[in-house]
């Protein structure tokens, strides 16, 4: 496995902490924070998946971080990720998994997942 630069080290904390602060903002608009169980085979199905479809497609890569015309590549990603963390997420929890759930996982990560990454390109770019 190659070793991350201090710059990919950077964007992927940042995604995982996007990825953590929307499953607990789930639980919280849910009133479910009680079912912590639940919510750490959430976080982690979304991380997992993510660190298996976001490397695909390049996420990761330098000039994917560099170049604001590569933020595609982390809506593609994601939009790998969400089905496959919704799908481990239903059989490690034995549930079904609604369409609303894989649909509002899909949009509202994928979403805070390409801000986050607009504003650290931004950022970057201003310094």
């Amino acid at each position: 496995m190659p070793q991350l630069s201090p710059t990919q080290r950077l964007v992927a904390v940042g995604d995982v902490v996007v990825l953590v602060v929307l499953t607990v903002l789930g639980f919280v608009t849910h009133l479910t924070l009680d079912a912590f169980g639940r919510m750490i085979v959430t976080t982690l199905t979304a991380l997992l998946a993510w660190a298996a479809a976001g490397p695909i497609v390049g996420v990761y890569d330098e000039v994917v971080i560099a170049n604001p015309r590569c933020i595609w590549r982390v809506a593609l990603g994601w939009t790998l990720a969400a089905p496959l963390a919704t799908f481990l997420r239903g059989v490690i929890l034995n549930r079904d998994i609604p369409w609303e759930f894989v649909l509002v996982t899909l949009l509202l990560n994928g979403f805070a997942l390409v801000a986050w990454r607009i504003v650290f390109g931004w950022r970057r770019s201003r310094r």
